[in-house]
């Protein structure tokens, strides 16, 4: 290969892995990252050297699709039983911290009786002490909070257990869910122990479309690859430059379906990626837009809510070199259930990130304005404010850009109807079942919720009905559902695979045909679509 003239191939796989688990947004807060360490990791993978046929057996069942069974072979009991005792000496300070906090939770519980909590300051666990302020809520009761950005000074926050897994990805390989089942070593993998923070990673994959050289990506990795892994990083790559990317000049906003809740958004010289969720080039599968159908540059990134299937980090990583700024909501602060984004994606080494509150608008160029609107459902009534859906405005043009919002309450919606007008344009997901309560928080709690609980507070989206409501109000001429997670592409992210009598499918029909009816154009998306407005 020409040394200097070498591009990073379309179809490289990239996962990032903090302990040879998946990164997803509670790995990365050091708060909710030692919960998941301790109550969800270390459980499955305990249960899977204790019982690698149970396992096996349960991911044969349907009806525990996407539960806690790791999908490895029973062969890897040894390597799974080592990694068990490299977490437990590497997480030591995770694990007396999740301890400390339901000891604080119990000594509130205990002497928290409605006077001065001022003595008991002096009774906090050390690894807590000068990192959470006690209070009163405005019903006596006795609880605390974190000082969040501390906890990523402390213990808790390991950039030592970060890694980058290349490989070339292959469409008909299955990837494991991220939930249930550890990364490990795999002969076809490139692994590479960096901080996601590394500058390294924006010189990788900024070879997506810049020729580079070996010598160069060896150096942006302080030459820590032997000679292995540099023959490996060397398969990686191609002499073949990527097709050109034609910069958008329309004058109509055009809009890219890439698949689940990504769009990409464009026009008068702006570029805006919403819940970025990126395939891979490449000739197999489907057709489907990938990274080379980005733009060299991503003005800015949206995020509307916290949830893995929409802060993505193997994307996200992956095109920090192009990103001007990422906006995200403001979280609850100090709360376990609700880590901040943007100290999340400060720390991940993201630049320029802007927190809105609900109803704060942002200028996007000269003729843009970006709206935080308030956002009901899809969080199991928990207490979590990083979730906003997004009013955008470009030029005449306007969208509300829903995502999971679940319309519960149809008087909210009039109140913004009110303040924004009608919209041109909205996406609403419609994933109208849901996972159960504790799929995503349940290592959080102090306490299990019973089952009929557990099943009652589902995190889901609107259904028909509630969506017509939406429609109704706000009188869209286009429709469209998306966010269902139904493309191949998602699956290792979300574990879906709907039929034709599924809920989900049922209702977003009903409410396509709906919308039709009325005149508007309307469909629910799936794998690629350009719309332009």
């Amino acid at each position: 290969m020409t040394s200097g003239k070498l591009f990073l191939r379309q179809d490289v796989q990239a996962e990032p892995l903090v302990g040879r688990w998946f990164a997803w947004a509670n790995l990365i807060s050091p708060s909710t990252a030692a919960f998941t360490v301790v109550e969800r990791q270390l459980r499955a993978m305990e249960s899977f050297v204790k019982s690698p046929d149970l396992h096996a057996a349960s991911l044969r069942n349907p009806l525990l699709r996407s539960g806690p069974f790791i999908d490895l072979s029973a062969d890897r009991v040894p390597e799974v039983a080592t990694l068990v005792t490299q977490t437990r000496e590497r997480c030591a300070a995770q694990v007396a911290f999740t301890q400390a906090v339901r000891d604080l939770g119990a000594l509130l519980r205990e002497k928290g009786k409605g006077g001065s909590l001022e003595a008991l300051y002096r009774e906090v666990p050390e690894i807590l002490r000068g990192r959470v302020e006690l209070y009163y809520d405005r019903h006596h009761r006795p609880d605390f909070r974190f000082f969040e950005p501390l906890l990523y000074s402390s213990p808790l926050y390991d950039e030592g257990q970060q890694m980058l897994s290349l490989k070339i990805a292959r469409q008909a390989e299955k990837r494991p869910f991220v939930f249930s089942t550890p990364r490990l070593p795999d002969a076809r993998a490139l692994d590479i122990p960096v901080s996601f923070a590394s500058p390294a990673l924006d010189t990788l994959f900024s070879a997506r479309t810049k020729a580079t050289s070996l010598e160069c990506l060896c150096d942006a990795f302080g030459g820590a690859l032997d000679e292995r892994q540099v023959g490996q990083l060397t398969s990686l790559l191609t002499e073949r430059p990527p097709p050109p990317r034609p910069f958008y000049q329309g004058n109509r906003p055009r809009i890219r379906y890439f698949g689940h809740a990504c769009l990409l958004i464009e026009t008068g010289g702006i570029s805006i990626l919403v819940d970025p969720l990126v395939s891979y080039g490449g000739e197999e599968g489907p057709a489907r837009f990938s990274f080379q159908d980005l733009p060299e540059r991503i003005d800015y990134v949206l995020i509307t809510h916290a949830h893995h299937d929409h802060v993505v980090l193997e994307t996200l990583l992956q095109l920090r070199h192009c990103i001007g700024r990422v906006i995200v909501p403001r979280n609850t602060s100090g709360s376990l259930q609700d880590p901040s984004l943007a100290l999340m994606l400060a720390a991940l080494g993201f630049k320029d990130v802007l927190s809105l509150s609900e109803l704060e608008s942002v200028r996007l160029g000269p003729d843009g304005e970006l709206t935080a609107l308030p956002f009901i459902g899809e969080h199991h009534d928990l207490l979590v404010q990083s979730k906003t859906t997004y009013h955008l405005r470009l030029g005449t043009a306007t969208m509300l850009i829903a995502a999971d919002s679940c319309n519960l309450s149809p008087e909210l919606y009039g109140h913004i109807r009110a303040r924004t007008g009608p919209v041109d344009t909205l996406f609403l997901g419609m994933e109208c079942e849901g996972a159960p309560l504790s799929w995503v928080y349940g290592a959080l709690f102090d306490h299990r919720t019973t089952r009929e609980n557990d099943q009652a507070r589902r995190g889901r989206g609107s259904n028909a009905a509630e969506g017509l409501d939406m429609v109704s109000c706000f009188d869209p001429s286009r429709v469209y559902v998306y966010a269902m997670g139904a493309e191949p592409w998602v699956g290792h992210i979300l574990d879906l695979e709907y039929k034709d009598g599924d809920l989900a499918m049922v209702e977003s029909n009903r409410f396509v045909a709906a919308c039709i009816a009325q005149g508007r154009e309307a469909e629910r998306l799936y794998l690629q679509r350009e719309i332009c407005l």
